[in-house]
């Protein structure tokens, strides 16, 4: 929006009918406190099968944590759950924008899709990838300082029980916001380069997490 662009946001979880992918010029899937492998709520499936028909459309994919494992497996990919629980600001090693320290609150991974290629890596494993036109990141390159609080505040007992200090995660998110931003600015900006023709609509779904 920041860009101009029109944005549809659409919570997943109370969509009837998703909408015709040819109509749209990319989706991004945002994230969620749900469980692409593990969880049983129907909109998940119903989520998965739009993103592989939207990405089978050639209209370009974005899938951000949870809507980066629906997006792997909308591709033939395995969605697990991870060795440890990975949250804080990790470093993350990778090429055209997608290196630098990210964000990441997650409890799942992804393996990498069938023909896709590895964007970025960190110590924890696979944190992007793409096939063709659509691109899944494990990290939240979307995150604010309000974003970051809010989790920190509704997830307290979350970090309590993996004994990570919420507090520092405040401060490196108040330290690293100017850089965050101009980073995360540049790989949408990146992302978005082929998307809009004045006609489509970027379509938006998901919610934090």
């Amino acid at each position: 929006m920041a860009r101009g662009a029109r944005v549809d946001v659409l919570h997943a979880p109370t969509v009837a009918a998703w909408p015709d992918p040819s109509g749209l010029s990319a989706v991004v899937a945002l994230g969620s406190d749900r469980s692409v492998h593990a969880s049983k709520d129907p909109w998940i499936a119903d989520q998965v099968a739009f993103l592989r028909a939207t990405h089978d459309a050639g209209v370009p994919v974005v899938g951000i944590c949870f809507g980066g494992q629906a997006l792997a497996a909308a591709l033939g990919a395995t969605v697990s759950r991870a060795p440890e629980t990975e949250i804080g600001w990790v470093d993350v090693e990778g090429d055209d924008g997608f290196g630098g320290r990210w964000f990441t609150w997650h409890e799942d991974v992804f393996d990498l899709p069938p023909g896709a290629t590895a964007l970025a890596r960190a110590g924890s494993g696979l944190q992007a990838f793409a096939v063709g036109p659509s691109v899944g990141l494990q990290f939240h390159p979307e995150v604010t300082p309000a974003i970051v609080e809010g989790w920190v505040r509704d997830g307290r007992a979350t970090l309590a029980r993996h004994r990570i200090d919420a507090e520092a995660i405040r401060a490196q998110t108040r330290a690293g916001a100017g850089e965050h931003r101009g980073r995360a600015y540049g790989l949408f900006d990146a992302l978005a380069a082929d998307w809009t023709d004045g006609r489509r609509t970027t379509v938006q779904s998901g919610g934090p997490g």
